[in-house]
């Protein structure tokens, strides 16, 4: 029987791992505007707009915080 830890597919499987796209940076998404709030004071962040990213017919919202120059 052979080993699999010393086998040829684990190389091929680490080289298909780090080929693979990884996803882009994202901004920060919020739930309600008091959190974003919260989260913009914490990082000392004085220029910015708040943005909801769903329809304003939707109950729900994601918040978004758009940095201004």
């Amino acid at each position: 029987m052979g080993s699999r830890y010393f086998s040829k597919r684990t190389e091929f499987k680490n080289m298909k791992m780090a080929k693979q796209r990884r996803p882009r940076h994202r901004p920060k998404s919020f739930k309600t505007e008091a959190a974003a709030k919260k989260w913009v004071e914490a990082n000392k962040i004085t220029k910015y707009t708040l943005r909801n990213l769903k329809s304003s017919e939707s109950k729900s919202k994601k918040i978004v915080v758009v940095l201004s120059k």
